[in-house]
């Protein structure tokens, strides 16, 4: 359909919600224009008016248009992403954020000056093989022998999350996150215009119920951090991780992400969420809480499907 600039094409709702997106993104829609009313824009596009209902309804949920009654749907006003920090002069110290004491982060200019010092050639490993090989014994700490998995590093915690939700998903789909949870996690799954939805946690972690209600309603992955989790501080019992993974078994191609993200500094054991018998799975660690956030890296251990998927995006 064309009118005042706009062309908006598509035979199916997802076309059709992909197509405003994208002028929304050129910023050939403005805030506060427009869209045509569903009538017309079916008749226009020859099909069922329901289809176009299911585009708004796409549109709306990821926050790109608004509906105004009789105003119509226009597009919606940029939402501010929370950030994390807190203002200056302020009397309050938000403990949420997991920053590490400075004066305890290990000094690593010499470590890198001997990295730094050897050139890195052409087909030489994507991981360096030092790496890989105590990357490796890490993981294998708390993933079973007998299940196969593969390695992959990225920038941090929050990249391995958005990438794994960017090479799984696709935009509209549901993702169970904790209620409350690490605003960095909530905003990637906004950003990526996927759904949160929330599961309680509890002193022992994430709820049994709160998870079966998730995956009745049809989340594709769930965020799980089995330790230090953060704003609460919970750590999943032996127990809890147990009736977790009972519930996952019957829903064994959800993608299950576990943000161990504070991992060698934490006293408490690690208990996983993930089955033997789990298709798709990763476990993050970073090294931000012992080797400092301005590192920017983490090590992702997951299912060879998953690495493969997650190695090709960028």
């Amino acid at each position: 359909m064309r009118g005042g600039g706009m062309v908006i094409t598509g035979a199916t709702a997802t076309e059709i919600a992909e197509s405003v997106r994208q002028q929304i993104e050129r910023a050939e829609l403005a805030p506060g224009d427009a869209l045509p009313p569903v009538r017309a824009l079916a008749d226009d596009l020859q099909v069922n008016r329901n289809t176009v209902v299911a585009a708004y309804r796409h549109l709306t949920q990821a926050g790109l248009v608004e509906a105004r009654g009789r105003a119509g749907t226009r597009v919606a006003e940029p939402t501010a992403v929370a950030q994390e920090g807190f203002a200056r002069g302020t009397v309050l110290r938000d403990l949420g954020t997991g920053n590490p004491d400075a004066a305890l982060i290990p000094d690593a200019r010499t470590a890198l000056g001997r990295i730094a010092s050897r050139p890195v050639l052409y087909g030489e490993p994507v991981i360096d093989p030092d790496l890989d090989r105590w990357a490796t014994a890490w993981m294998r700490e708390a993933v079973a022998d007998e299940r196969p998995l593969r390695l992959t590093v990225t920038g941090g915690a929050s990249d391995a999350i958005e990438r794994l939700l960017a090479q799984t998903l696709t935009r509209d789909d549901a993702v169970a996150l904790e209620d409350p949870c690490f605003l960095a996690s909530l905003n990637t799954v906004r950003l990526g215009g996927y759904r949160p939805v929330a599961v309680p946690v509890d002193a022992e972690g994430m709820t049994v119920a709160g998870l079966r209600a998730a995956l009745d309603a049809g989340v594709r992955a769930v965020v799980c951090t089995p330790r230090a989790q953060n704003p609460t501080g919970a750590s999943l019992s032996a127990r809890r991780a147990a009736d977790l993974r009972a519930v996952l078994t019957d829903h064994p191609y959800v993608l299950v992400i576990e943000d161990d993200h504070f991992s060698l500094l934490s006293s408490q054991p690690f208990h996983s969420v993930i089955g033997p018998d789990h298709q798709r799975w990763a476990l993050i660690r970073s090294v931000s809480k012992f080797l400092g956030p301005d590192m920017c890296l983490a090590v992702t251990a997951s299912d060879p499907d998953t690495a493969e998927r997650l190695a090709r995006r960028p």
